[in-house]
């Protein structure tokens, strides 16, 4: 195997004399991923954890939730023309004539995660972005991390997601990046890797995965190429694109 992995499950333990545990330890149930490929720059990893009294699983990057338009608080600017997310510290980078614009939310979501700034027109005329409508409000894992981590650690990424699920219950998530707290216990958490998952039929993974359609898989599929032509990392073993929307 290529794959050269760590992990920890470590349900921690109440602290005793000598030890370095806080007394707060014994609250979460943890576990770490690690993968350390041949030929990439360094190794990858996350950390899971799950706030027992809470029920609460706390990671970083492992999966996201994006708001629509139509779901995401205005954080408190008055203006009922707004049809789109506005958080406050869009405010201390962007003017105002950047935060009207309508593709303003789409577009940064889009470069986010790497995908294509693809649009189809609408009755309207107005540009929908087909990448981001298949994102948002859902519990995904981030296209980014399909093509580059699960991509080339297969294997060590479906067995750390399995361990996770089988922490402590849990029935919300909290992530480093858009919205949080997110509504999901392990079932959902799971069905957010379901193209790692070699048993599943097309159906299956049509109902478990964001309906990304094929095409929009091209920047990261180019970027991989390159990657994978230059020799600068480790080579793609998996196609993280399963389950992808057919033109």
């Amino acid at each position: 195997s290529r794959e050269q992995t760590g992990s920890q499950s470590n349900t921690l333990q109440e602290p005793k004399p000598m030890n370095m545990f806080p007394s707060w330890a014994g609250a979460f149930d943890t576990e770490v991923l690690c993968v350390n490929l041949p030929g990439n720059a360094g190794p990858v990893s996350e950390c899971a954890f799950v706030h027992k009294p809470s029920k609460t699983l706390v990671v970083t990057d492992a999966v996201v939730c994006v708001p629509s338009v139509s779901t995401a608080a205005d954080a408190g600017v008055n203006d009922s023309t707004l049809k789109f997310p506005i958080q406050p510290i869009f405010s201390s980078y962007f003017d105002q004539t950047t935060l009207s614009d309508p593709t303003f939310w789409p577009r940064t979501v889009l470069q986010a995660v790497f995908l294509p700034l693809r649009t189809e027109p609408d009755k309207t005329e107005t540009a929908v972005y087909p990448g981001y409508e298949a994102l948002t409000n859902r519990l995904v894992r981030a296209p980014i991390l399909r093509a580059f981590a699960d991509a080339r650690a297969p294997n060590s990424v479906r067995n750390w997601v399995k361990r996770v699920s089988g922490l402590a219950t849990f029935d919300r998530i909290i992530t480093a990046h858009f919205a949080s707290p997110i509504n999901a216990g392990p079932d959902l958490f799971t069905r957010a890797f379901a193209h790692l998952d070699p048993g599943l039929n097309a159906d299956e993974l049509s109902s478990s995965l964001p309906p990304i359609e094929c095409q929009d898989w091209s920047t990261l599929n180019s970027l991989n190429d390159f990657i994978d032509d230059n020799n600068l990392g480790a080579p793609v073993v998996y196609d993280f694109r399963r389950g992808c929307k057919a033109e």
